[in-house]
């Protein structure tokens, strides 16, 4: 075989893209692996299936009740308590092991409530996690697992200066930049709260999902 014909996968950028998305690709691996966890665990783990029952519960019947703004201030107090949290992980000395465990535990609760409704609604419960509850939570879960990236990499900073080895050095840029960067994501959460509001809005009415 001739040199020029063999096929690395240096050529591809592929080593290079794993390189410069490490931390993403880990937190979305940790919150697939939470995923993965709430969906099979479910039904013999107590507390997730009453919180998953509740979450549908309070879902349905917000959106039942309420006009589009109520709807979408709550989607947008909700999606920003959550980021909120994750930017105050990310400024301690161990947000690089409470963020991780914050992003495995949402994966579970997510992975929960998808379980829940296919086994609690059936046929019906599929169609109405895949049109209703998805496109908006994936638009939410980009913004947190973005967020995540940079609250180990801001956490990880943090800690260096506890290292006796590392030189001292002012963290007060990078702080101004770790805000910057979630203010941007909380400005994200805005779209959130509006797909999620003119989703659930317009299309629950087709959905006559009670739970009992």
């Amino acid at each position: 075989m001739q040199k020029g014909r063999v096929l690395r996968i240096n050529s591809f950028g592929v080593i290079e893209f794993f390189r410069k998305n490490s931390f993403f690709l880990t937190i979305a691996f940790i919150f697939t692996l939470g995923v993965v966890i709430g969906v099979f665990t479910v039904e013999n783990f107590e507390y997730l299936k009453n919180y998953a029952k509740q979450y549908i519960t309070d879902y349905i019947e917000l959106r039942q009740l309420n006009g589009f703004w109520t709807v979408f201030l709550d989607s947008l107090l909700s999606a920003l308590s959550q980021l909120f949290l994750f930017f105050v992980l990310g400024t301690s000395l161990f947000g690089v092991i409470t963020v991780p465990s914050g992003v495995l535990l949402k994966g579970m609760l997510q992975g929960g409530i998808t379980a829940y409704t296919y086994s609690a609604f059936g046929l019906r419960g599929i169609a109405f996690n895949a049109i209703i509850l998805v496109p908006a939570t994936v638009v939410l879960l980009i913004v947190l697992m973005v967020g995540s990236r940079e609250s180990v990499k801001f956490s990880l900073k943090v800690s260096s200066l506890t290292l006796n080895k590392t030189l001292p050095f002012n963290l007060s840029q990078d702080f101004k930049d770790y805000s910057v960067k979630y203010l941007i994501l909380a400005v994200c959460c805005i779209i959130y709260g509006i797909l999620d509001a003119v989703i659930s809005k317009g299309l629950i009415k087709h959905f006559s999902l009670t739970v009992t």
